[in-house]
């Protein structure tokens, strides 16, 4: 009836046009990989969904779902009936939120909402509920309350029985107009009791050690039931006795109701509702067959007419037991797959503060607060042996850091004052002081984890075999031995792990599919300016024009400028800038109407005369210019008529050279795109050994994505990768087989892109090669050895052997572990690719990175001590400074990390 009413409710002309919302939904109680096919029917016999994928390692189902036709409610409820599993939305969070414990709401009632709070979300249901309820739709849920005392719960009171829980209300802020703190002290005026909700855990990770816990709980008193029908069985007792079979039977038959309880529900719950037969109801058809067998074969016992093959109470109530070993087991190593690759967890919840009126950094005086009461300003510190609670720079101290957790490399990193610090990396023997530059919220933890929990991990679906079976004890064994779980988690497994590995060593996968597609490349094009080059534009000359004030056009061209994040745009506002400091002599003027045209120039408006004014490329200008060199060039036209010209000059990234090259030698064609002017792109193909026929200047947004699109054409078995940073490189980002983004550009572009780098490295790319196909070679070991177990095993436990040699057969009590030896060695061959170090054969193209790298930062570096020492910052002792000094040797041989490079980018 539900489907009739969803079919119809579908056809309802008055319901209005679709409207599709992609949905991620969250599933409690998987007992296995063999459940994805169930589920799969399950939400695609439902109209109103399309475009769904169900991931069993990751316990989580996403789909676009119709919201005109149903709501996400009326979808968990249908789900749940015809799974048995619980269903919960997984809703991202967007800008910064505080939850709070509020014991009457009515006292916020009159409270007087602060400049800078956007909304406050009280709860949706009456607060006095018991504790303990998940519920897949809006309301209380068990991760989300504390208790009515504003204590948090979860260590004092785990199983929530004695005490009652209320739900929080969210308060949405903007971090830039008021601090977290400032809220809570606001509110605390309202409300004495007020508290912060308990912290939440990884949603993924919370009920995947939930459902591990599960698992656990019904073996164990299984298998306790079922040790003493094996020692009846096979002690050397005196087996005529009938109080053994007695209490095999009354034993047998306990561990057969948990059997029931376990497997048959979902089993029918799937032959009624998506009309197949899953391994559920394999094994619930095998257990009672061995368990009804039993039951005949101790009934002729005690009528003194023994079968040959005697008693049988061992084998169903082992079956039963290492059945749920296996799902254990299972459950167990999805669990740590998901942890192995989470971020999130990562993050530190208490931050020691540092109080503002210290005037001494070596005596501060401190106070233990909760991570998420941290607002902008503040200064934190982090003692020895202890995670960085989020992103800052420190003002004072020295010490090592193991940024391993976010770069892939067991290398130590020195900091030390004006040194750039990451959430989630672990400070070594010194103590530092850390002035914060991003919230707990944005950090680089929280940033890196939402690229990767924002990929679709898919897999094949896989169907379990079934073969004929003879003799009752070989079908008993046969039924249970196939178990496809193997085949189920063999693509997703590895799909996981190598996504988790991929981040750790700056990659993110934004679509997994492309991790099978990137091994088959034939075509690398890169982009120039940013991608292939520093992008770091240096003013090389300035040619006059007469009749021009330059006071007043540097002004109007800095107002144009200097927010546009262009690399040429960047090079002209800092070169203007440092004009600024020397000669004082202009200021920027402000400019109206300011529009960025990807792959031309920038525009607006004087405000003062309302004359357009560009910047641009000659042909956008509509300039007649003869002769152009082998440099970037840029010009400047205030009511059409050009005032200023610029020419920049552009480096290669110092390791291109040998990227090209290796890309060569694994047989891939390289090519590069700009729309830069044709004698700075012959200029910069020359010097990296790329084939003019290969290369094409004065490229459009549109040109770049055609010239993907005709390579593509011209050769049916064409694999293109193209690598872009910038706005303009989005549609080609879009065109390309896998789309590759490096960290220097837009989020534009970044939304574009299959792959984000969180680099600048260009031999990335070539990691990002060596990981597809690594995680390619161990699907295909996965699939061989699911194939190669479920053949073997299936004529094996059928007694195909046994007139070779009667003992060569899989007996029923020991095909329960058929699930335990197909699954581990899955497992075991996906987690091999956490112990390699897929960046060790780069290391010279690396060290000449570091070379070029480490100067910059230094420089860096002393320009903000200098301009921290003028502000009158705290002098650091010696010990301090000796150790600062050791950065530079320390970042040629390793930097800050490659999250380190793609942060202090950013900002």
């Amino acid at each position: 009836m539900g489907d009739i009413a969803i079919s119809s409710e579908q056809e309802d002309v008055e319901l209005g046009p679709s409207n599709f919302e992609r949905v991620v939904l969250r599933i409690d109680g998987l007992k296995c990989g063999c459940c994805e096919s169930g589920l799969s029917r399950a939400v695609g016999r439902i109209p109103a969904v399309r475009n769904f994928q169900v991931n069993t390692v990751l316990a989580r189902v996403e789909l676009e779902l119709d919201t005109n036709r149903l709501s996400v409610d009326r979808i968990i409820e249908l789900l749940e009936t015809r799974t048995g599993y619980k269903f919960e939305e997984q809703v991202a969070v967007s800008g910064q939120v505080l939850e709070f414990i509020i014991t009457d709401p009515r006292r916020l009632q009159h409270a007087v909402q602060p400049r800078g709070v956007t909304l406050v979300q009280a709860p949706e249901r009456a607060p006095w509920r018991p504790f303990g309820l998940l519920r897949g739709r809006k309301g209380l849920t068990q991760k989300k309350t504390a208790d009515v005392n504003g204590d948090s719960g979860a260590k004092d009171n785990p199983r929530g029985t004695s005490k009652l829980r209320i739900p929080p209300t969210k308060i949405y802020y903007d971090a830039n107009v008021i601090g977290a703190r400032d809220i809570y002290e606001h509110y605390l005026k309202y409300d004495p009791d007020l508290t912060l909700a308990p912290l939440v855990a990884d949603p993924g990770l919370d009920l995947g050690a939930k459902q591990t816990r599960r698992a656990l709980k019904w073996f164990l008193p299984t298998l306790a039931l079922t040790l003493p029908v094996l020692i009846f069985a096979w002690a050397p007792l005196n087996h005529e006795n009938p109080t053994f079979a007695h209490i095999s039977l009354a034993l047998a038959t306990l561990v057969q109701l948990i059997a029931f309880y376990q497997f048959v529900p979902s089993a029918l719950r799937s032959l009624y509702h998506s009309h197949v037969l899953e391994m559920d109801f394999l094994v619930t058809f095998s257990t009672t067959m061995a368990y009804v067998f039993s039951v005949v074969s101790y009934k002729y016992q005690l009528d003194g007419r023994p079968l040959e093959t005697g008693s049988f109470f061992e084998t169903s109530t082992l079956l039963v037991s290492l059945l749920l070993l296996g799902r254990f087991i299972n459950e167990y190593a999805r669990y740590r797959a998901a942890k192995s690759v989470s971020f999130r967890s990562l993050q530190v919840d208490h931050a020691i503060l540092v109080q503002q009126t210290t005037t001494s950094w070596a005596n501060a005086i401190t106070s233990k607060i909760d991570s998420r009461l941290l607002q902008y300003g503040d200064y934190f510190c982090t003692p020895p042996h202890t995670r960085i609670v989020t992103d800052g720079v420190v003002v004072y101290g020295g010490s090592d850091v193991d940024e391993s957790m976010m770069t892939g490399e067991f290398k130590p990193n020195a900091k030390g004052l004006d040194s750039e610090v990451f959430a989630g990396t672990n400070n070594g023997d010194g103590q530092l002081i850390v002035s914060l530059t991003k919230l707990p919220h944005e950090n680089s933890v929280q940033q890196i984890a939402a690229l990767v929990e924002d990929a679709e991990l898919t897999k094949p679906r896989a169907q379990a075999l079934a073969d004929r079976v003879a003799a009752i004890t070989y079908a008993i064994a046969t039924l249970i031995v196939s178990c496809p779980c193997a085949i189920g988690l063999a693509v997703p497994m590895v799909v996981l792990i190598a996504g988790g590995v991929a981040a750790r060593h700056g990659i993110i996968f934004r679509d997994p599919q492309k991790l099978e597609i990137a091994r088959n490349v034939t075509d690398v094009i890169f982009d120039k300016t940013g991608t292939i080059t520093t992008g770091r534009l240096e003013i090389i000359g300035l040619p006059m024009h007469r009749n021009t004030d330059h006071t007043l056009m540097k002004g109007l061209l800095l107002g144009l400028v200097k927010d546009i994040k262009h690399p040429v745009s960047i090079a002209i506002a800092q070169y203007l800038e440092r004009d600024i400091l020397a000669h004082k002599n202009f200021e920027p003027l402000q400019v109206n109407n300011i529009t960025s045209i990807p792959g031309k120039g920038v525009q607006g408006n004087c405000a003062k005369t309302g004359v357009e004014i560009r910047a641009g490329n000659a042909e956008w200008l509509h300039i007649n210019v003869i002769g152009q060199g082998k440099n970037t060039a840029c010009y400047f036209t205030y009511g059409g008529d050009l005032r200023m010209s610029f020419e920049l000059l552009d480096q290669p990234r110092p390791e291109a050279i040998m990227v090209i090259k290796e890309l060569h030698a694994r047989g891939i064609n390289v090519h590069m795109l700009s729309g830069d002017n044709d004698g700075a792109v012959s200029d910069v193909a020359t010097t990296l050994y790329i084939d003019e026929a290969s290369t094409k200047a004065r490229c459009t947004p549109e040109g770049k994505m055609q010239y993907i699109r005709d390579l593509q054409d011209s050769r049916r078995k064409s694999i293109v990768m193209f690598l872009g940073d910038g706005t303009n490189d989005s549609a080609a980002l879009k065109q390309a087989d896998v789309g590759v983004h490096l960290n220097d550009g837009s989020d534009v572009a970044k939304s574009a892109a299959d792959v984000v780098l969180i680099t600048t490295r260009l031999h990335d790319v070539l990691i990002l090669l060596d990981i597809s196909h690594a995680a390619y070679r161990r699907i295909c070991w996965n699939f061989s050895w699911s194939a190669f177990y479920n053949f073997f095993a299936i004529i094996l436990a059928a007694g195909a052997f046994v007139k070779l040699q009667a003992n060569v057969r899989i007996t029923p009590q020991w095909a329960g572990l058929g699930e335990l030896i197909s699954v581990l060695p899955v497992v075991l061959i996906a987690f091999q690719m956490r112990f390699r170090n897929y960046g060790k054969p780069y290391g010279a193209m690396e060290r000449t990175y570091q070379k070029v790298e480490a100067p910059k930062r230094e420089q860096r570096r002393s320009r903000q001590s200098a301009s921290s020492a003028s502000a009158g910052c705290c002098e650091m002792p010696t010990s301090t400074l000796a150790h600062v000094d050791a950065i530079t040797g320390m970042s040629e041989k390793r930097g800050l990390g490659k999250v380190a490079f793609w942060l202090s980018s950013r900002r």
